[in-house]
């Protein structure tokens, strides 16, 4: 039997703890008169976030005049290394839309607010809510909730936690429009779930992570060799309700047991009540293992709430990786700086398949090896291709069955790391499941499943349908087209890269077709000429000229 201090060992995230300074000139009229929403930071553009979220080393070339033995500490600032990619930015959108609006609805100014205390929060949770989702403290629900699924290593955490850390954990209220008003607004919490997979153990951790960032005694309180999840539940939707909490993270979902308080399910249920009985937006994270937990009742809990699930797999080769290798790249402390070319940039590619954790690792790796060696290589202290090969079998071993795994796409072997790579009977159920778009970033972006699923913005779509028919397509082929087009893309590709790709599908597409391809659906003799691709790409908005669309017509 595990006993209570068992479940003390989870790393807890904090954040700042600011005194409330309020905005009360809302653009946004739902968020007037709420000091939950006046006393959050303003709403950042998209230049701010570039600037707020990533990690750089401190670098500059004086350094490469170091010491070998200070350059190699140098190194070591690249485990900290965050680069600005889409997935932050759509994070960073979610979560601002998601905890103001979860606050909507729960203004501790209102009479509701109070109401709940004299219901009672067990009342509250057992008696869920009307057809209307209002619960029996008269209060509907506005919060949401969402999943962040995918691949080991390719930042979801720290893409999370960064962007938490945009907000204060907790906002200090004592004065509001004149009057006084005492309370301690927890804007989010992030926790891991149990290692045993248990909903007193996530209870447990509750508590203490509420303790340690808001200096109080809920766990000695509440928490005895007695209590059981009967009691525990409904005390930590009273702590949830008392201090406002915006946000709750659960990291390492995967872990959730089948087995353990009554099944995954029972945990899950939990997590529904918390959303539209009590109000609290939650976020589950975890790797592919977690897509078998999904579908039930946590799904129908998040129905209309507009932000839909995301599914984050390694990175494909493309202008994203590219992106992130250059970047990357740009932080050598070696004596000599080794350009990036394509065949290093390739060798990086099928060394870490697009993980973006051991891309980082297999970068120190490699400057470590040559600063060292370099003396003994006559001076020369360069990253190659032989380098880089070298340093991965040498200290990335534990990785490497995997990565050849993914290389060479061996389902049998990728079936056994649900870490890597999804069971596709969990992945097709979770998808049919699904009652939102989910969004789709990385490799699995462009596999086969099914298009209804794939999220895409609906303006794009329409514009690249009425432009695949302007250009010959038939109308139902068009569509298909353009959901294919949508599909191998990223969600933030610029609608004129998808205009181009589209044109140069229709254009060329149609002897290299392979068979069963989307392309063969089209009429040989519909294909437009290359002017009249160029002209209706003038009229869309394109502004290059004709020789960068077809650049063989030119040469010829």
């Amino acid at each position: 039997m595990k006993t209570i201090e068992q479940y003390t060992l989870n790393p807890i995230l904090k954040g700042k703890v600011v005194t409330a300074q309020y905005n009360a000139d809302q653009v946004i009229k739902a968020y007037a008169g709420n000091p939950m929403i006046e006393s959050l930071p303003s709403i950042m553009e998209e230049d701010e976030v570039f600037s707020a979220i990533p990690n750089y080393p401190d670098y500059d070339q004086s350094q490469l005049k170091l010491s070998r033995k200070l350059r190699l500490h140098c190194v070591q600032q690249l485990s900290d290394y965050v680069e600005i990619l889409p997935i932050h930015i759509y994070l960073e959108q979610r979560f601002s839309r998601m905890i103001r609006h979860r606050y909507v609805a729960r203004n501790p100014l209102l009479r509701e607010y109070a109401r709940q205390f004299h219901v009672g929060f067990k009342e509250i949770l057992d008696s869920g809510v009307d057809e209307d989702g209002v619960n029996s403290a008269g209060i509907r629900s506005t919060a949401a909730g969402f999943n962040i699924i995918g691949v080991s290593g390719q930042g979801k955490s720290t893409a999370v936690e960064l962007n938490l850390l945009l907000y204060p954990q907790v906002i200090q209220h004592s004065e509001y429009k004149g009057k006084p008003f005492i309370l301690d607004q927890l804007v989010w919490l992030k926790l891991n779930c149990p290692f045993d997979g248990s909903i007193k153990g996530l209870c447990i951790n509750f508590f203490q992570a509420v303790d340690a960032v808001l200096a109080t005694s809920y766990y000695k309180k509440f928490v005895s060799k007695g209590s059981t999840v009967d009691t525990l539940i409904p005390q930590m939707a009273q702590i949830a309700s008392l201090h406002c909490l915006g946000t709750l993270v659960i990291d390492e979902i995967q872990n959730l047991s089948h087995a353990k308080s009554g099944g995954s399910d029972k945990m899950l249920n939990f997590f529904t009540q918390l959303i539209n009985t009590i109000g609290v937006s939650v976020v589950l994270i975890g790797t592919f293992k977690a897509l078998r937990l999904f579908g039930g009742s946590f799904s129908q809990a998040r129905r209309g709430c507009g932000q839909g699930d995301m599914i984050i797999d390694r990175m494909s080769r493309g202008d994203d990786w590219d992106y992130f290798i250059s970047n990357l790249w740009n932080y050598q402390w070696t004596a000599t700086k080794t350009k990036l070319t394509d065949p290093i940039k390739k060798t990086i590619y099928e060394l870490t398949q697009g993980i973006v954790d051991i891309a980082v690792k297999l970068h120190m790796l490699a400057q470590w090896d040559a600063i060292a060696l370099g003396e003994n290589e006559g001076g020369t202290e360069r990253i190659t291709v032989a380098r880089l090969k070298k340093v991965a079998s040498e200290h990335l071993q534990l990785v490497q069955p995997m990565i050849k795994a993914l290389k060479t796409n061996n389902r049998s072997t990728l079936y056994d790391i649900d870490d890597l790579y999804p069971k596709w009977n969990d992945f097709s159920q979770y998808l049919e499941k699904a009652e939102e778009k989910v969004s789709i970033h990385g490799n699995l972006r462009g596999k086969l499943m099914p298009e209804s699923q794939i999220d895409h913005d609906r303006i794009k779509y329409l514009e690249l349908v009425k432009l695949a028919v302007s250009l010959g397509a038939p109308t139902e082929k068009a569509e298909e087209i353009t959901l294919h087009i949508i599909k191998q893309n990223e969600p933030h590709v610029d609608i004129t890269v998808l205009r181009m790709q589209l044109a140069k599908y229709l254009m060329n597409g149609f002897e290299e077709a392979d068979q069963g391809d989307i392309r063969n659906h089209i009429p040989k003799t519909s294909r437009p000429s290359s002017e009249e691709i160029h002209q209706s790409l003038i009229e869309a908005g394109y502004t290059g000229s004709k020789d960068v669309l077809f650049p063989d017509e030119n040469a010829s």
